[in-house]
């Protein structure tokens, strides 16, 4: 059986993470973004106004058929 402090640590875990990710979509949803990510796992975000940012959304852009 557990202990009751930690029925409570895990409840508030819980609590915590689902509001970090709900956090995180409500950001993702509200502004445009260029990720990049290796296959390492390693991924940082460019900044939407690089040029950078700017040639990698136009050759996505003719990537992806728009009809």
């Amino acid at each position: 059986m557990l202990k009751p402090h930690r029925v409570v640590l895990d409840k508030v875990g819980a609590y915590t993470a689902e509001a970090s990710a709900f956090r995180r979509r409500r950001r993702h949803h509200r502004r445009g973004f260029i990720r990049i990510q290796y296959q390492s796992g390693e991924a940082f975000d460019l900044p939407p106004d690089s040029s950078e940012a700017e040639a990698i959304n136009s050759a996505a852009g003719s990537l992806i058929d728009r009809s």
